[in-house]
This record gives structure tokens, sequence and C-alpha cells, in this order.
């Protein structure tokens, strides 16, 4: 159950009026008195609120530093703002943002194109062009499209679709959300124009999109969740049609210290869309050599079936996918079925946990021992795993990705979806097979 701190910039520690939404998704509440070091080293997110209307916090901003750095370890920060003038200074990794504070379309909110279905749709409810509409105000600006900060997901706009009114983008392990909603004004009150259940609604979903820290959204037989909160027995979408449990899952954390030593333990970030026909649905980062199920006429013609699995360090030929040198830490998780599975990430098909000789080498000894008790039959001499489909020689993946790139062809031709309700899977921190 994660623990969201809640915190006021005006008021120096956290509004009753912000509980709700927290404890309504299964929360646990922290009142937040001073949002420094050791205050922040509990929380898995920081729920912040700014009522005032013309500058922030100065508590807020002598912590900076602090909630930079948690941020950057893995804490999820969002932030309703009402002053929104100058606002880059209260976000890390938000600096090059350019904040309007402006009225003209302040009654009006409406879905960003391409906002996630976990934000629009999600778990929690759903969210239109209309649901926000007809506030005293709804927003008080926007931030322009063009400065938002790499790997950014805009959510909602105003009735200009370059004025971001609320948006995400991943700094280091963690994750940012911004807003220019004044949520505090209607947060423990009945407005018609915002009601109790519609802030549900944003704060809810808001916390399924943001989930990027350590994971991205996995979809489950009930619901969407975080890799980081999975457990086993935990029915995850499987290719192929239904579910299947967890068996096992596990995960490594790399430092910086041992991401400046190795830099081959560095994450490869596929960003929104690079794979094609929208996929992935935000940013991914998965390790090196975990597989990603390319789905093409070019793979059909080269191996004769048009589904195979290709590791994501062949792919950074391709625009849009790079090792991602800026994060300072990593943690990689590791997913466990009966057999080798393809499941969903971002909306991305991509592979578990593969128990081939090389891939349990990058699970941690302790863990390997474990998962020989379990599976004892990984121990065999005779023991040979079998893939969920055809993964082709090294040679032969960087030829499939250089015909793509050649031919200026989409990795994945068609949206291959869950077969229940649901679609993601696997996350920043997926690991699988060399």
């Amino acid at each position: 159950m994660p623990t969201i701190g809640y915190y006021s910039m005006t008021n120096g520690q956290g509004l009753a009026s912000q509980v709700n939404e927290i404890t309504n998704n299964g929360d646990i509440a922290v009142n937040v008195t001073v949002p420094n070091a050791a205050q922040l080293a509990s929380l898995d997110a920081l729920y912040v609120v700014n009522p005032s209307n013309s500058g922030f916090g100065a508590e807020y901003l002598s912590n900076l530093g602090n909630i930079s750095a948690a941020v950057n370890n893995g804490m999820k920060l969002i932030i309703f703002d009402r002053t929104v003038t100058n606002a880059n200074i209260i976000l890390p990794g938000g600096s090059t943002i350019t904040p309007v504070r402006d009225f003209a379309s302040g009654t009006d909110i409406n879905v960003a194109a391409g906002a996630p279905t976990a934000f629009t749709n999600g778990a929690n409810g759903v969210i239109t062009d209309a649901t926000f509409d007809g506030g005293n105000f709804s927003n008080h600006g926007y931030v322009e499209l063009s400065s938002l900060p790499p790997g950014s997901t805009a959510l909602l706009t105003t009735s200009d679709p370059t004025h971001i009114v609320a948006f995400t983008y991943p700094v280091g392990s963690g994750n940012v959300f911004y807003s220019t909603i004044p949520l505090d004004f209607y947060t423990g009150s009945s407005n018609a124009a915002i009601t109790p259940a519609e802030i549900l609604t944003l704060f809810g979903n808001t916390l399924d999109v943001i989930c990027f820290a350590r994971g991205t959204l996995i979809q489950t037989a009930t619901g969407l969740r975080c890799v980081e909160q999975l457990v086993v027995g935990d029915q995850i979408a499987v290719m192929g049609g239904g579910t299947q449990p967890i068996r096992w899952i596990g995960s490594t954390k790399v430092s910086g210290a041992e991401l400046r030593q190795t830099p081959a333990l560095r994450p490869i970030r596929i960003t929104a869309g690079a794979l094609g026909n929208g996929l992935p649905s935000r940013d991914l980062s998965v390790s090196r050599q975990h597989r990603i199920l390319v789905s093409s006429k070019i793979a059909a013609r080269m191996f004769g079936t048009s589904e195979v699995l290709v590791s994501a360090i062949k792919l950074i030929a391709l625009p849009g996918i790079y090792v991602d040198d800026s994060v300072e830490e990593v943690e990689y998780f590791h997913i466990l079925f009966d057999n080798h599975e393809i499941i969903w990430a971002e909306n991305t098909t991509c592979e578990s946990l593969f128990t081939g000789p090389q891939a349990l080498q990058s699970v941690p000894p302790a863990a390997r021992a474990e998962l020989f008790t379990l599976f004892p039959e990984l121990q065999s001499l005779d023991y040979a795993a079998r893939s969920a489909a055809l993964i082709p020689s090294g040679k032969s993946q960087r030829k499939l990705v250089g015909r793509h790139l050649k031919n200026n062809k989409m990795l994945v031709g068609q949206h291959l979806r869950p077969t229940i309700a649901r679609q993601d899977e696997q996350t920043v921190a997926v690991e699988s097979a060399p």
C-alpha cells in the first residue's frame, strides 16, 4: 500500500481536505510538516497544493534540493498550483518550461491529444473534455506545449491544444506531475463544476499514470497496477488470451556509482510512439537485454513469422530509442510465470523473465537460489527454456531493425491488445533474458 505525503505551500503542512483523495484510493496519507529529507524518505509520493495566487512557499523552496533528490530516487511529486507564473522554479527537471498565468480559457479544460487511457478511462473513472469545465476558475493558466521537459506526457489542455493544463514527465527514477488546476479550492467542498467524485477520479488516475518511478503500469485482472505493487499470485494479462498468475517477482537496484562504473547497466528508453502505432503509449524504460515483441511484415518475410522478440539494445538505431544517461539509479523488476509469456508494458508487448541460463545470471545470487528452490528443474543439465516467441540471433535482430529503418516501417504493424479489460505491463525496470 503506497504511502503518500500531503503538503500545502502556504500552510507549511498538509491540509485536512487533501486526505480524502489519498485514502479513497486505498493509500496511506501522511501529513508532511517540513518537506525535508527525513520526512520524504518514507514516501512513495508527495502531493502538494499551492493555494497562493502570488508566489510559492518559502519552506518548499528552501527544501527543493531535498525534494529533487527524493524524486530522482523514485518518489513521485504531484503539484496543483494557483500561481503558475515562474512555476519552472518549483519543478525538479522543469527549468525549461514556459508557464503562463492566464484566465482567457479559465473555465475550459480538454483532454490532451494522446493522453494515455489510464488517465482518461482509468480504474477511478472517466475524464472527458467536459469533466472539469465551468469552474471559477477551472485552471489558472497553462504551460506552453513546446517547452515541456523531455519525455513529457500532456494530459489536459485549455481550448488551445498547445496550452497544457496538466502534464507528467520522468526525472531520474521518479516522476513529476504538474497542473494549473486550483485543486485546493475544490477539495473538501461540494462544487457543481468540479465535484468530489471528479476530484477522486483526477487524483486516482493521476497516480496510475505517473507510476513510472520503478516501473510502468501493469494490467492485472483487477485493474492497472504499478510493478512494485505486484505480488506472487497476481493475475497478469498474457498474449494468447486470459491471464496467468505471477509465480515469482524480484528486483535489482543499480546505484549511481554502479551505473558510472558499468554503463552497460543503464536502461534503454523507448519514447512514446517510437515503435509505431502510438506505442509505447508513454516512455518505456527497460534493461538492455529485455526483449520487445516486433510485429511486422518485414519480420514475416525474414523469419516466416510476423512476431519476433528483439533485445532493446538492438533498437537504439531507431529514432526515439536510446541509452538513458540521465538516470541516477534504476531498479529492474523480474516477473516470472510458469512459462515464458508476452505481456503488456505501456500498451507495448514485451517478455516476462526468460529462464535461460544467461538470463538467470541477471538475477542476484540470493534471488537465483530462491528460484532454484521454487523451480528445481532450472538446474537440470537437460533443461531447455522455451520462449513465448521466436528469438532471432543478435545478427538477425540487427538486420531486422536495419530493414525497418531503411524502409521507414513501424516495428509494430498492428496494436495487439489483451483479450480482457486490461492493457499494460512490466516496466521501467522490467528485466529479461539476454
